[in-house]
């Protein structure tokens, strides 16, 4: 089964692995395995003092262990450094590197000169365990990880670490180095650099989580880690995600697509609420005895916020579109990273127009309008579904921003009209967010606007003169005019100088041979 898993996993990958946690995640017990009582006497190496430790060969799958020596290389106010022998002589790490990773873990970060990893992830996330080895150190491991059929591992941290060996042997059948450690990767890449350092903070992002919940989902535990490698100052690359954002947020395969919705989520819970009200909302959805959504909130409550996850999520899908800190007092965009725009699964500029849809549950997407005036939109979801539909219409000009909510029936169908369509906005969305909780389900949506380039063409075209009338407004018309449709039908022709209305957006427009009656284009 365990072989099965991995299979699934790495069929599902776009993209090089990212951490390694998960595999060993797939081994964790559903039932809480007791922690070892018995207190180790602490031990902890000397610089320059060789240890024998039970490293992964991840080029195989199911991994395989082996043990190698590594050498302890620098001591920390908080870590360990421990590289391999083979590593270390062949000069692909060095005495200078060995420096820069405790002064980035224990010191600073490219965000502050004063704090490191350390700090960033025990302020915000939470202590790690000291259950097995009783010395309050990190130990971190750096050896050539290696590739699985092309595929890359930074890092990983592995629970049963946490548990003496006879007990990891019996239950896992893996050995445990009764330690609290993470294994980084070391080669090609230099791992005193500062992304690789994040890489770091990332996998002592799972340890710490580990504490509180080992029973965590992983797109939590995931993102929490991903969080950390923005604190420290150097996040993943985003990219990906924002190509397909109709994603589960709550479903974890392992794809990079996955790292970075996870991120996004929870990047923008932690600078919404900001300062000390962010970090206690971090740290009490790690802290909470939860999971996934019940987990958030949890953590919502436990900080003495009324929101929950599901009022959340349509605000980070509409923020991850809008992008814009400016809309709404910063409720609608990001502060700490750019974010690139998000992908649209419609786009349309001619009209009418009829499409059909599929959303994955606790996601959203973007269906994008341009041209025409006086929008009209209708949606129709599944009748057994439960969407959330909202309209966004940007004037790209000035910079105005209309978010307005579209309300819903009880068959999941609802309708709007954009007024000022192309002339007060220049781009329409239409914004469909998924609540239904058994997940992908379908959609139909029209949309109708007519273009001013539409008007008859023996009129001079309607450029400043346009106006919305209210139905029954009195309008008075020179005599003989005619009020027309769009497509130049004769609506009426009034035999008296008043005329009554109904609601519409009306263009006065001057007939062109004679420049002297004015007729009205109604729709």
């Amino acid at each position: 089964m365990f072989f099965l898993i991995l299979t699934l996993l790495f069929q599902t990958q776009p993209m090089p692995v990212h951490s390694g946690t998960p595999i060993f995640d797939q081994l964790r017990p559903e039932k809480p395995v007791p922690m070892p009582t018995v207190k180790k006497v602490a031990n902890p190496p000397k610089m320059g003092e060789k240890r024998l430790f039970w490293l992964q060969n991840m080029t195989v799958m199911p991994p395989v262990q082996f043990q190698a020596s590594l050498t302890c290389r620098g001591l920390g106010n908080h870590c360990h450094v421990m590289i391999d022998d083979s590593v270390w002589n062949a000069g692909l790490v060095d005495s200078a590197d060995v420096a820069r990773i405790i002064e980035r873990f224990d010191h600073s970060s490219p965000r502050d000169s004063l704090h490191g990893v350390w700090y960033y992830n025990t302020t915000v996330l939470g202590q790690p365990p000291d259950v097995i080895d009783h010395d309050s150190l990190i130990y971190l491991l750096y050896y050539n990880i290696g590739t699985f059929h092309g595929y890359t591992f930074d890092g990983f941290w592995q629970f049963f670490d946490e548990y003496y060996d006879t007990t990891s042997m019996r239950l896992w059948g893996y050995h445990s180095n009764e330690i609290e450690c993470v294994y980084l990767d070391c080669y090609p890449n230099n791992p005193a650099k500062d992304y690789r350092m994040a890489i770091s903070a990332h996998e002592f992002g799972h340890m710490i989580h580990w504490n509180y919940n080992p029973a965590e989902s992983l797109w939590v535990n995931e993102g929490c880690s991903e969080l950390a490698m923005w604190l420290y100052g150097s996040p993943d690359p985003i990219t990906g995600f924002t190509n397909c954002p109709d994603n589960d947020l709550t479903r974890w395969t392992g794809a990079w697509d996955d790292y970075i919705k996870t991120y996004l989520w929870f990047l923008f819970l932690y600078e919404q609420y900001g300062g000390r009200i962010g970090t206690d909302l971090i740290h009490n959805i790690v802290a909470s005895p939860l999971v996934s959504i019940a987990g958030i909130d949890s953590g919502f409550a436990a900080t003495g916020l009324p929101q929950r996850f599901e009022g959340v999520l349509d605000q980070w899908v509409l923020a991850n579109r809008i992008n814009d800190t400016g809309v709404l007092s910063g409720a609608y965009g990001y502060y700490g990273d750019t974010v690139p725009s998000f992908a649209v699964a419609g786009y349309h500029t001619s009209y009418p127009v009829s499409r059909t849809g599929n959303l994955d549950r606790w996601a959203g997407e973007y269906l994008l309008f341009q041209h025409g005036t006086n929008l009209e939109l209708e949606f129709d979801g599944a009748d057994t579904a439960d969407f959330r539909l909202y309209l966004v219409a940007r004037d790209t000009i000035r910079h105005r921003v209309l978010l307005d909510t579209i309300p819903l029936d009880s068959l999941q169908r609802g309708s709007t009209t954009v007024r000022g369509f192309d002339t007060a906005y220049q781009s329409v969305y239409l914004v469909p967010v998924n609540h239904t909780v058994f997940g992908h389900v379908g959609y139909e949506y029209h949309a109708d606007a007519v273009g001013l380039e539409e008007c008859p063409p023996d009129m001079v075209p309607p450029t400043r003169f346009s106006t919305l009338m209210r139905a029954g407004t009195v309008l008075t018309l020179p005599k003989h005019s005619k009020i027309l449709s769009v497509d130049g039908r004769v609506i009426s022709e009034p035999e008296t100088s008043t005329g009554k209305l109904r609601a519409g957006v009306y263009f006065v427009i001057t007939d062109k041979p004679s420049r002297k009656h004015r007729l009205l284009i109604v729709r």
